[in-house]
């Protein structure tokens, strides 16, 4: 009679850039000196969702500034690092650089799938929808990254109170329907359950929810799951000030609920911006928060932030002015899992940057305009910044150590750039541009080559 078991330690299946190997011990092998036979695999693919342009959804509220909107510009910018054949919204992405790096620039928004098959090398791209207005309802920049689909999203920002709107966007680039549950935090718990609270993404498209229809609040944050399909979220912000448009931002996923959540890229110097840092608590108990700055001038306590209570399902948005330094990466420490993001305002535009989790390789879209790459890692660690030209020419590379904190300031022409760092670090890009009347300001984070397959063990007794 023979058996087949699942064990651990006699075989494994790997999947890696390297490929997969599969060892399989049969009755003749000898167990201290087994026959080990192979297959090669390949890493695996990118697939990116690219979601839909902003919608006003605040109706004519405002007359801009002289009376008129002016004309929004936006653009899809898609950068393939490495990987096999790549399609943007189904149309093929072809190599105009160097060194197999492919670029697309396109005119509007393009929602859809940004795909990159596996190649030689583990695929890696980005891309990135560009809007930039200088007055009317939608006045600001923002800056909508192509977001990896998953079963489990948390965002944190937006608002819906009377000057605020925004919309939930959920894209689904798979064959299969997915059903989406939300779960909606608030200044005042978790927010009853609405419209919001659940719905279905048909395959291959997107879906927009109005947030302020189910929920109007000063502070959100959100928990997104699904089941049948996997999907990006992002969140589509707008704010206006009187009869002026104040603002349009992205907010994009983050890290998981941790007891130890990092959120580099903000300036404290007050120079590019004034910042205040969201905390949301998703669990069911009160959890206990303290807020650390860590800048080039070392770490220290927020004043005011230190042991702060949070009731579970409420979001606080604390304070930063008065803080010392420049470039930052701001460390919420709590007793129970939390979230937490910055918000960055300039006169007329702000911008959310998300928590993250360290990495050692990640690409970023820039527009034009002067963006700041910051890194933290709370051990000192080496990196290279590598600034690229939309024809995939090398314009500058930069290498730092990363004591804490390092920021790099990009070129003039560069298009994106591509992060390598020795050790896990945090990343956080801001970037801020001069419009006619406004200066524009938007929150990017680096897209990340997707996770190899979990090993397996596995052993075959007959």
């Amino acid at each position: 009679m023979s058996k087949t078991r699942i064990a651990t330690g006699l075989a494994s299946l790997a999947i890696g850039v390297g490929g997969v190997s599969l060892a399989l011990l049969t009755p003749a092998a000898d167990p201290a000196d087994p026959a080990l036979s192979s297959v090669e695999g390949t890493a695996r693919a990118v697939s990116l969702a690219c979601g839909p342009d902003f919608e006003n959804t605040m109706g004519e509220t405002t007359a801009g500034i002289g009376g008129e909107d002016s004309t929004d510009l936006v653009r899809t910018r898609t950068i393939v690092v490495s990987g096999g054949d790549a399609s943007l919204a189904g149309t093929t992405i072809e190599s105009e650089g160097t060194d197999n790096l492919r670029s697309s620039f396109e005119s509007g928004a393009f929602p859809g799938e940004l795909r990159v098959e596996p190649g030689d090398e583990a695929a890696l791209a980005t891309g990135t929808t560009q809007r930039f207005q200088d007055r009317g309802e939608l006045a600001g920049m923002a800056m909508t990254s192509c977001v990896a689909p998953a079963t489990e999203q948390f965002l944190v920002g937006g608002a819906t109170s009377a000057s605020s709107s925004s919309q939930l966007v959920l894209t689904n680039v798979s064959g299969s329907p997915a059903t989406v549950n939300i779960d909606v935090y608030t200044s005042t718990g978790e927010a009853a359950p609405s419209i919001l609270s659940s719905t279905t993404v048909d395959a291959y498209s997107s879906e927009t929810l109005l947030v302020e229809a189910g929920a109007r609040d000063a502070r959100l944050a959100f928990r997104i799951t699904s089941t049948g399909g996997e999907v990006a979220a992002q969140l589509l912000t707008h704010e206006v000030d009187g009869i002026v448009g104040s603002g349009v931002e992205t907010v994009s996923p983050g890290a998981a609920p941790s007891q130890r959540v990092v959120v580099p890229g903000a300036d404290l110097s007050g120079e590019n911006g004034d910042v205040s840092l969201r905390v949301a608590n998703p669990g069911s108990e009160t959890a206990t928060v303290s807020v650390l700055s860590a800048t080039t001038d070392g770490t220290e306590e927020v004043p005011g932030s230190q042991d702060v209570a949070l009731a579970p399902g409420t979001v606080l948005d604390l304070s930063m002015d008065g803080l010392g330094g420049d470039w930052s990466a701001l460390i919420v420490d709590a007793d129970r899992p939390v979230l937490a993001a910055a918000r960055v305002d300039l006169e007329g535009d702000f911008a959310w940057l998300a928590s993250g989790e360290p990495v050692t390789n990640g690409v970023v879209t820039i527009p034009d305009s002067e963006s700041y790459v910051t890194l933290y890692s709370a051990e000192p660690t080496g990196a290279t910044i590598t600034f690229y030209d939309h024809l995939g020419a090398e314009v500058e590379e930069t290498e730092v150590d990363v004591d804490e904190i390092a920021t790099v300031a990009s070129p003039d022409s560069a298009s994106h750039a591509v992060v390598e760092a020795d050790a896990g670090v945090y990343a956080g890009i801001l970037s801020v541009k001069e419009l006619e009347t406004i200066t524009g300001i938007a929150g990017l984070t680096l897209t990340i080559p997707p996770a190899g397959s979990s090993d397996l063990e596995l052993q075959v007794i007959n």
